[in-house]
């Protein structure tokens, strides 16, 4: 995420009065405990809230571990009742809540109870939907939610290339939807949701990217997000395989070389505050560092049958954290973050 957009937000969220004088104390206890003290026991809250609604999708995307099949939790969809008890505890101390993961978030059917229950905590709420699922009347809904930023994944100007990444979709459905949110927000004079299309480059679908640039003109989104493909933590690929993902333009390599699978950013082995200002709570509730772990190997707890700050300060938390703080190396979803704290919600 760039500056612009962190400036955007920040100053969207104090417009909307989302910066609260109870949220700020609460950053300042979590920063004091891991910047000064590196207490691995921090007296505050998390101040950004990941949670998967589902972990179902409609695609087979084929680095995804939901559309490849390589995900093994079972899977579910979160229920509204189970939603509101981890928002209830931690909401009031919450700048964001993402409501995306490795699933599809609009196929749960209480998708929009969830958005307008956020809302209701004046929290920064976001969600990334591959934009299949939008009746009529869910787009009204959408709109008047005040959902802040509504990510739609579109990798391909063309039903052609489209498919290539984004196995069984229905390239036109989703420009359809697309056109039909733009329209209905001018339509009731709404500026949000901020609707950002993000298209990761890839060696098949490089050559639209003048295309996608032109298309999204066109619709009259706000913004347009050009993301160069992960690749280096999917395990059922080989390297060859891999590589045959990798754009031939190095302006959208996010790797050094495709031996390592190294980031080209820095990547800070020590540094990670993510795990004293952030969590990530799957479909099940189960309760874990970010959302690098995408099968929950390294779980804290059950959100939906414990405290939440129960878990937040257990031993298993509070090892973790000691770990990170030694060396984060030691977890391997850890050896090629940038570690990034935005990252984890506003990338």
């Amino acid at each position: 995420m760039g500056r612009k957009d962190t400036v955007r937000i920040l100053l969207h969220m104090i417009k909307h009065r989302q910066i609260t004088i109870k949220r700020i104390l609460n950053t300042i206890r979590n920063c004091y405990a891991f910047y000064i003290k590196k207490d691995v026991a921090p007296k505050g809250y998390p101040i950004i809230l990941m949670i998967e609604p589902t972990n179902i999708c409609n695609l087979k995307c084929p680095l995804c571990p939901t559309g490849a099949g390589t995900l093994t939790r079972n899977k579910g969809f979160m229920s509204f009742d189970n939603f509101k008890k981890v928002v209830d505890e931690i909401g009031d101390y919450l700048f964001n809540i993402t409501l995306y993961n490795f699933g599809e978030p609009f196929m749960n059917k209480d998708i929009y109870k969830m958005i307008e229950y956020a809302k209701n905590k004046r929290s920064f709420v976001r969600v990334s939907t591959n934009g299949h699922f939008f009746k009529e009347e869910d787009v009204e809904r959408l709109v008047k939610s005040e959902l802040d930023d509504l990510i739609v994944s579109i990798d391909g100007a063309s039903q052609d290339t489209y498919v290539q990444y984004r196995k069984s979709g229905d390239f036109n459905l989703v420009i359809d939807n697309l056109k039909r949110i733009v329209k209905m927000k001018r339509e009731l004079k709404r500026k949000l949701p901020y609707i950002e299309v993000q298209f990761i480059v890839m060696k098949h679908n490089e050559h639209e990217v003048s295309k996608i640039e032109e298309l999204a003109k066109e619709i009259g989104v706000d913004k347009l997000t050009l993301k160069g493909v992960i690749v280096g933590e999917v395990d059922n690929l080989s390297d060859e395989e891999k590589a045959q993902y990798i754009p031939d333009n190095p302006e959208f390599r996010r790797y050094a070389d495709t031996k390592n699978w190294i980031n080209k950013e820095k990547v800070d082995i020590h540094y990670c505050t993510r795990v004293w200002l952030s969590t990530m709570i799957m479909t099940d509730g189960s309760v874990v560092p970010c959302c690098y772990d995408y099968n929950a190997t390294y779980t804290f707890g059950n959100a939906f049958k414990e405290k939440f700050m129960d878990i937040w300060n257990n031993k298993k938390y509070q090892n973790f954290r000691r770990q990170i703080i030694e060396d984060k190396r030691e977890f391997g979803m850890c050896k090629n973050c940038t570690g990034k704290l935005l990252n984890t919600a506003l990338d």
